[in-house]
This record gives C-alpha cells, sequence and structure tokens, in this order.
C-alpha cells in the first residue's frame, strides 16, 4: 500500500467518526450562515429574509436581513448546495422553514472535514519522529478529547478557520509564502480576529528583512482582500463597512473589544467554565513539555507563541469573551489548533509523558464524548460549571442526542451513542495495527 493510499485511509476513517454526529439544531450561529447560502443559492441574494427569525445572529440594512458572520464559510457552501438541490440529491429549504438538512451538509463539510484533516496533519507530522506515543494516538486523542470535537459536524467557521491557519503557517514553515499568505487570508475570512495571526508573521518577515516574503505574503492574500471589500459594498454599500456594524441584537462600540480582563483570562485557562486546559487537558501537558525541553530556545520570540498570546489576550478583551452558549472556549479554537502544532513534538520527544497523556486524554474523551452524545455545546452562558450541572446531568438522565447517524436507520439515541464508543475504540486499534507495518512517511 502507497504511502498516499494509507494517508487516504487516516484521513476517511477520521472522516467518518467526525461525520458521526451532524449537527441541524436552531443555533443561531449556524443557521445565520445556512440561511444565507439558501438566500443565494434559492434567491440569489444575500438577504436571508425568510429565514431571519430563526436566528438571532444578523444584521439589518436597508429593511432587509443578512448574516453577521464572517462569510467565506457560507460562500464555500453556496456551490455545494447549489449542486446538491439541482441534482435532486437534497430539497431546497422552503421559504419560512428550519433548513436541517442544509445544516447538517454545512456541518459536515465546514465542521467534520476539517477536524478529520486536522487529525491527519498531526498524524503525518507524529510519523516524522515516533516518540513515546504512538503516532495514531498523539494525533488522535488529544483533539477528540476536546472541545475540537464537540464542534466537528456543526455550521460554525471556526474549525474551517483553523485548518486555513493551520494549512498557513504549515506553507510557510515551507518557505511557500505565496499559499500562506492566500490560506491566511482565508482564515481571517472565516473568523475575522485570526487577523493576529497573519499580521504578526508579517512584521515578522518584516524585522527579519525578508522583503521579498513580505510581499509575497500580501500578494497572496490580495484576492481575498479584494472579495471581501466587494462583498461588504454589496451587503452594506462600504467595502470598509461589515455586518458586525449592523447588528440587530448585540449592538456594540468597537466590535466589542476592550482591555483583557482578569476574570476572562481566569476562565479562558484554568476553570471548568471555559478553560482551554479543562477542555483540551493534553494541551497543558504538552505546553510543560514545550517550555522545560532543552530544545526549545526563545519561546518569547517564536511566532506562533506572539501571535497565540496576543490573540488570547485579544478574546479575553472581548465582550463576549466566553463564548454565548458553548462547550469550552470556542473562540480559542485556531489558537488551540496552532498551539497543538506547535508543542506537539516536544510532546512526543518527553520521556515522562505517557502517564500525563494517558490521563488528561482520557479525561478529555470522557467529557466530550459525553457532551457530544448529549447536549453538544448547547450549554447555557450562566452555568459556571456546564460539565457538571449540564454534560454528566444528561447522561445520568439518559438524555442522547438524536443528531447521530444511526439514528436515520433506525437505532435508538442511547444505543447510537455506545456504537460511536465502539467504532471509535475499533477505528483506533486498527489505525494503530496500520500504522504499524509501514516505515515512517513525511508530511
Amino acid at each position: 500500500m502507497t504511502s498516499r493510499a494509507r494517508t487516504a485511509i487516516f484521513f476517511s476513517v477520521n472522516l467518518f467518526l467526525c461525520g458521526w454526529h451532524l449537527h441541524d439544531g436552531a443555533n443561531d450561529n449556524c443557521v445565520s450562515r445556512a440561511a444565507m447560502v439558501a438566500g443565494v443559492v434559492q434567491h440569489g441574494t444575500l438577504s436571508i429574509d425568510p429565514w431571519h427569525e430563526f436566528t438571532g445572529d444578523k444584521s439589518l440594512v436597508n429593511g432587509h436581513y443578512y448574516s453577521d458572520k464572517a462569510p467565506l464559510p457560507a460562500l464555500l457552501m453556496v456551490p455545494v448546495w447549489w449542486v446538491f438541490t439541482k441534482a435532486g440529491i437534497m430539497d431546497p429549504v422552503a421559504d419560512g422553514v428550519m433548513p436541517d438538512g442544509l445544516l447538517r451538509l454545512s456541518g459536515f463539510f465546514c465542521g467534520s472535514v476539517p477536524l478529520a484533516l486536522i487529525i491527519t496533519l498531526l498524524w503525518l507530522r507524529a510519523r516524522e519522529k515516533p516518540g513515546m506515543i504512538p503516532p495514531v494516538l498523539l494525533a488522535a486523542l488529544p483533539v477528540y478529547g476536546s472541545f475540537l470535537f464537540v464542534f466537528s459536524g456543526a455550521f460554525f467557521g471556526h474549525l474551517l478557520g483553523a485548518v486555513f491557519l493551520l494549512g498557513s503557517w504549515i506553507a510557510l514553515e515551507r518557505g511557500r509564502p505565496l499559499p500562506a499568505g492566500a490560506l491566511a487570508a482565508a482564515a481571517v475570512l472565516c473568523e475575522y480576529p485570526l487577523f493576529v495571526f497573519p499580521l504578526v508573521w508579517l512584521v515578522r518577515s518584516l524585522l527579519l528583512r525578508q522583503w521579498r516574503n513580505a510581499v509575497i505574503l500580501c500578494v497572496g492574500a490580495l484576492p481575498f482582500v479584494i472579495a471581501i471589500m466587494g462583498y461588504n459594498a454589496t451587503l452594506t454599500g462600504s467595502m470598509f463597512s461589515i455586518g458586525y456594524d449592523h447588528l440587530v441584537n448585540f449592538a456594540s462600540e468597537g466590535y466589542g473589544l476592550g482591555v483583557p480582563r482578569p476574570e476572562a483570562i481566569f476562565h479562558l485557562t484554568i476553570t471548568d467554565y471555559r478553560g482551554l486546559f479543562v477542555y483540551l487537558p493534553v494541551l497543558l501537558v504538552a505546553m510543560i513539555a514545550m517550555v522545560i525541553s532543552p530544545e526549545e530556545k526563545r519561546l518569547w520570540r517564536d511566532p506562533i507563541i506572539v501571535a497565540s498570546t496576543i490573540e488570547f489576550l485579544l478574546i479575553a478583551g472581548h465582550a463576549m469573551w466566553w463564548g454565548g452558549w458553548t462547550y469550552g472556549p470556542r473562540h480559542l479554537t485556531a489558537l488551540a489548533v496552532i498551539l497543538i502544532w506547535r508543542s506537539w513534538p516536544a510532546l512526543a520527544a518527553a520521556r515522562w509523558v505517557r502517564w500525563p497523556f494517558i490521563a488528561t486524554a482520557g479525561f478529555g474523551l470522557l467529557c466530550a464524548i459525553a457532551a457530544k452524545s448529549t447536549c453538544w455545546f448547547s450549554i447555557a452562558s450562566e452555568l459556571r460549571h456546564p460539565l457538571i450541572s449540564m454534560v454528566w446531568a444528561n447522561v445520568e438522565r439518559h438524555t442522547f442526542s438524536e443528531m447521530q447517524l444511526p439514528i436515520r436507520f433506525g437505532f435508538s439515541p442511547a444505543l447510537s451513542s455506545a456504537l460511536f464508543v465502539l467504532a471509535f475504540v475499533f477505528a483506533m486499534r486498527w489505525l494503530m495495527k496500520l500504522d504499524r507495518t509501514e516505515a515512517p512517511a513525511t508530511a
């Protein structure tokens, strides 16, 4: 079997697991994007008027409602939805009807596919220098055991932005600034606050007097800059005015940005409210391994560490730093992925990490699978201890989600959840066996 075939198999197995759960509920964020897709394909307009009552995340411009979200995820789904409806595979969304079929399809392409791709890229990286932990487990367990997995299968922009950002950094590492600039710009058009990362990388090139790289980075990003200006002009009448300038329900000055708050920093790191190290626990072990590694020097100058720090402080200063109804710190999705990529080599090389890895990955898996099988990310903002008061409460009540693939074949929600656990265990064991039959491949 060729290396490419093996990689395709690894990706496909993880895509199956990431696509087991597909979200079609009335989440404001997801519906806002889906309504835009339906509006463009079915009515030839960006307006979401026929479906605006299903979402609170919207803008009002000249008497018409529009999605207020960064537009790239929805725009990427436009040709997909057009093909599926024109081919008769799926029915168009009727005006005034919840777009549940479109939500599932979009959740698969913009949630499941990006997460499976992230896991595959991590696996290829782990195989370059095998360490104390098998590459399959090093790549998969921390991601499935995190808030990242809970958002797969849902039509958010976070995971899509994260995979574009990761692709941008990989291209930059390989000396390819043109695709790096394009992918970084694509990430920003999935989630506007991600502008911090390409800005830091551009400043770094300028400080190092890498003038050619800096120019090519900007050239790669230019088509996306032109595209967003055209989109803004169509939506708001001004190339420099985005949907957030015309919010219906959450208007705030300066897009809600402000000075980082101690409360936000505390809760976004270590508490069970929104703590990054609680909802992606292996990352704490990886960061410790990276900091104490003798091979790591001058981390304070590392572009990923610098950009991640600024991004974290940016979110910690936002008026809605907690992210609304969510499981974990969803606004830190791309930051989490890029930090995983940066810290994983140190994690793989450290000789003391085996048991800390097992403990944190196990805890993360238990929590994430429990959440995905019950409430997903639909956790009220006021719940200060959501793992106990919501996730495990639902498990104890046997309140399992119906948004699972086997449900469509007549299985009960509880049985579907049990089957996922079995499928996950079998998939990991089989992929590990497959991985051992070939020498390590390069990414």
